[in-house]
């Protein structure tokens, strides 16, 4: 698998954070378009799942095993986390937030557990 492929979804997730830090840092109360808060807490990541993602992104390819399952799970989960801040940054709330931080944990999960056998198993 290509490294600019493979890297593309951590690419994706890195722009999100600086955008969310920039918009956090730069809004202005009220005359700005996007609040503060709403940038503070659509960057918020509880439960360390973008490290976890980003260690995982780098163990894979160091070892080798940045395959199309990975790829496509790496996609997924930036997915998941670009849709909690548009959700967030609309101020929709609700129960679409955790639903989506326990979706993204989830296939998250699963891709350390590939990720694990493999490496364990030595496929």
């Amino acid at each position: 698998m290509s490294y600019p492929l493979v890297l593309t979804p951590l690419f994706i997730h890195v722009a999100l954070a600086f955008a969310l830090m920039l918009g956090a840092g730069t809004a202005l109360g009220g005359r700005a378009r996007l609040s503060r808060d709403r940038c503070a807490e659509a960057l918020g990541d509880p439960y360390g799942l973008g490290v976890l993602f980003y260690v995982l992104t780098l163990a894979s390819m160091l070892t080798r095993h940045a395959d199309l399952a990975f790829v496509l799970l790496a996609f997924v989960f930036v997915t998941l986390r670009v849709l909690r801040a548009v959700t967030v940054m609309g101020a929709r709330g609700g129960t679409a937030p955790g639903l989506l931080d326990r979706a993204s944990a989830l296939v998250l999960a699963v891709a350390w557990g590939v990720f694990a056998v493999r490496i364990l198993l030595g496929i």
